[in-house]
């Protein structure tokens, strides 16, 4: 995981190995798969199939995890900061975003655009670090925000602003206090409420 103060993302570029441990994060995360075939990525218990070329989107606080057979891959991502974007774009706030490769895509020429700006990312972080080619990926950077919202976002479902702010207050008290020795019922001790709505 590489991380530049001057840029408001988190990036990573992997070759060879796709297994990843379960883990979450409040950043949305994009991830691209160069090479390899059927790369098992599960998001919240829920298992996707990614392909070569594949580009797909992890929601805030979701735990996810990634596998796949022995053999010849590469891949990157990247996680955005979430306190930048929102402070950016505030409608990000709200954002549920759905892409999940490209058998999920209702655009494809929106797809396109999102896969090269993505690509062009990989290609820029790649090489040596300049100011120049700091703007450059910026330029990306915020035409993938654009992309995301006009044609990969959908409207919350289901949550009322209560439920989001009580998960935000958990997720924030976990981090604030992971040193210590947390459970399930200590957490939902101190939020007065269930463990069956804390898993939940």
């Amino acid at each position: 995981m590489q991380n530049d103060p001057r840029l408001p993302f988190y990036f990573y570029h992997r070759l060879g190995n796709v297994k990843v441990a379960e883990h979450w994060h409040q950043g949305i995360e994009i991830n691209c798969l160069v090479k390899g075939r059927d790369l098992r990525f599960a998001v919240n218990g829920h298992t996707f199939h990614f392909n070569s070329g594949d580009v797909w989107v992890v929601n805030r606080n979701l735990i996810h995890s990634s596998s796949g057979e022995k053999g010849d891959w590469e891949y990157f991502g990247l996680i955005i900061d979430d306190d930048f974007l929102v402070s950016e774009f505030p409608p990000s706030k709200n954002w549920n975003l759905n892409l999940l490769g490209q058998k999920s895509i209702a655009d494809p020429e929106a797809y396109a655009c999102l896969v090269g700006e993505v690509k062009k990312i990989d290609e820029l972080m790649l090489r040596p670090f300049t100011e120049v080619g700091r703007l450059k990926i910026l330029s990306h950077f915020f035409n993938v925000i654009v992309l995301l919202d006009q044609f990969f976002n959908e409207e919350e479902k289901g949550e009322s602003p209560l439920e989001t702010g009580l998960v935000n207050e958990v997720i924030t008290f976990i981090q604030d206090n992971f040193a210590r020795d947390l459970s399930a019922e200590s957490i939902s001790r101190h939020f007065h409420i269930s463990q069956m709505t804390l898993n939940k």
